[in-house]
Order: C-alpha cells, then structure tokens, then sequence
C-alpha cells in the first residue's frame, strides 16, 4: 500500500512538473514607451506587461528589463535600491512577480537620457520557475522600443538676443503680395481683374462691377542654414544645441522657416507647427555631424535660388566672411551667424 502511495506521489510531482513547464510558455512581457523623441534629461515612461495565458499560477515569474544608453532611472532612491542595479554593461530593473491564472500585471519605469543620440530599451529577459522549485528557464529578447534624444537647448540665451529684433521685424514686414483677407476697399471693375477678386454684393449695390481692393502682405521667407563642416566635437554638438534653440525659438514666434544643411541633418520645406518640427529635432539626434558637401556650395545653391527677400539664420562652427559676404549679396535682409564658439549678428 505505502508503495503505491510513493509511487502515485512521485507521478504526480512529474505530472506536475511537466505541466509547470508547459504553462511557463505562456508567460509573455510586452514594453511601451510613451516618447519617442525626447531631449536630455526629459522624464520618459516605460510601461510593461507581464501576463499569464494560461489556466494555471505562475508561482514565480522574474522580469528583467536591460536599458542601454547613458540612462537615469527617475524613480525614488528607495525604489532604485530595490530594484534597478547597474553594472559595467547598463542599467537593469528587475520584477518579481505571481502569476494568476489568466492575469496580467503592468508596471512603469520613468527614465531619461544624459546625451544625444538613439537609444534602445535593450533585451528584455522573462524567468519562469517550476512548482517544485527544481529549474527555471529564462527567455530573451530584444524589443522594437527605440528612442530618439536630441540635442539640448542651448544655455547661453543672451547670445540670441538679435533674433528677438531682426525676426520681430521680419514678422510684421508688408510686401506686395494681395491678402485675400486684408480689404481695404472697393473700386470699378477694369475687365484685368481674375472674375474671383469681383464682389458681387458691391455689384448689386452699385448697378457695376466691382472689385475688391485688397491690402499687401506676405509671410516672412526665413532658412536655417546649418555649416556641418567638420569642427571640434563640443563646438559642432554645440551648433546642433544652437540649431534646436533657433528652430524652437522660431515655432515660439510663429515664423515659417525652412532647414538647409550641407550634411546628415538634410533640409526641409518652409513650414511651422509640431509636425515640421519633429523631423528636424529628430535629425538633430539622430545626426553623426556628417558633411555631404562643402558649406560652400550649399551657399551657391542658396544663391542660385535667388530669393532677395529671405533671411538667413547662419549656424556654423565657423564664420567664413567671405562664404557670409557671398550669401549677404543675395539677400536683401542682414544675416543671423551663429557659431559654436559665439554669436554675432554681421
């Protein structure tokens, strides 16, 4: 009798081993992060999931998430001590979870980066354990999280005190170009007018035709021009900081402005609001400070597109004054140079 007993026990224990490891395979952890793009030391959120498909407890489940990058983890010192280590390597937070049947258990992690460049929330690493405690078996993989951190803004804001002038003035400059919204009157129809500019309200009153007289205005033309010749490496991360800070500066100020760069920062259409600034914040991180062509002919194409009425916001790590003087000749607003190493208006 106590034979069968034994024996019946020790098929059970197998039974029952053979089921913890079919059931640790349906153990699964999923990550999400709420940014993509962020600057230095922005407080990112990444939120996992661990989750168990099957009908049986997971008595024992161990989450490890590897961060890669220079990363701070933004949660409370006593949080950190209990789960965050670090070593030569990176960072990594480890969980340790039970698992109810057909449960799931999220958590978030808040973090931020120290520098420019693209980062990814590396391999993600999943212990299960058995029910007798006899074995565990970890999985791994890398997730698609990837992170994009640009460069920081630039510190040194009295060195953009010319914008505030030359753009304030750019914003409100009048030139020859009708404003469709802007009417300043009425007058009789000439037969050169387009049938579209015709008011037809005017025209019932007066018995003739006639058409709108309408005030002039225009948007300001305005181009970043971005020198990714090579430099020292603080002076060219500062010219991609100065970049953010101009751009940034611009969308404050509700200026159009269009991106020109002779390197791996590419160039963009005029344009404003979130949507044109994300590309180039996002090419500002993602940028190796590589040149394409010399800044010189970036400059001849400006001046080959012969717009007299733009201005030029000039980012380099140097000032060439006679590359500034050529694109001087084709503008006929002053230009904006900004340097790595100082700022001056020439």
């Amino acid at each position: 009798m106590i034979g069968f007993v034994f024996l019946g026990t020790v098929a059970a224990l197998i039974v029952l081993e053979l089921i913890s490891i079919r059931v640790s395979r349906r153990v699964h952890a999923t990550c999400e992060a709420d940014l993509t793009l962020c600057a230095p030391g922005e407080e990112i959120a990444l939120r996992y999931t661990v989750s168990n498909a099957s009908f049986l407890p997971v008595l024992f489940v161990g989450v490890s998430i590897y961060f890669e990058g220079p990363v701070d983890i933004c949660e409370p010192e006593k949080w950190k001590r209990l789960y965050a280590r670090q070593d030569y390597s990176g960072v990594y937070v480890d969980r340790k979870l039970f698992l109810p049947p057909h449960r799931k258990v999220t958590g978030r992690v808040r973090f931020s980066y120290r520098g420019r460049g693209m980062f990814g929330i590396g391999k993600v690493y999943l212990e299960t354990g058995d029910y007798l405690g006899f074995r565990s078996s970890v999985r791994s993989w890398e997730t698609d999280v990837r992170i994009v951190c640009t460069a920081p803004l630039d510190e040194s804001t009295s060195q953009f005190q010319p914008l505030g002038g030359l753009l304030g003035d750019i914003s409100v400059l009048r030139f020859l170009h009708e404003d469709p919204c802007l009417i300043t009157g009425y007058r009789e129809y000439t037969g050169r007018e387009p049938m579209k500019q015709i008011s037809w309200l005017q025209t019932a009153k007066t018995g003739s035709l006639t058409v709108k007289q309408q005030d002039h205005t225009a948007d300001a033309d305005v181009a970043v021009l971005v020198d990714l010749s090579a430099g020292p490496a603080p002076v060219m991360e500062r010219c991609l900081a100065i970049t953010r800070t101009v751009c940034e500066y611009l969308e404050d100020i509700k200026v159009s402005y269009s991106m020109i760069s002779n390197g791996d920062l590419g160039s963009s259409a005029k344009g404003l609001g979130r949507g044109h600034l994300f590309p180039i914040l996002r090419a500002i991180g993602l940028s190796r400070l590589t040149a394409y062509t010399s800044f010189t002919d970036a400059v001849e194409r400006c001046v080959a597109e012969n717009h007299p009425d733009r201005t030029f916001l000039v980012i380099s790590p140097r000032a060439d004054e006679a590359l500034l003087r050529r694109l001087q000749s084709c503008s006929e607003h002053k230009l904006i140079v900004l340097t790595g190493e100082e700022a001056e208006v020439s």
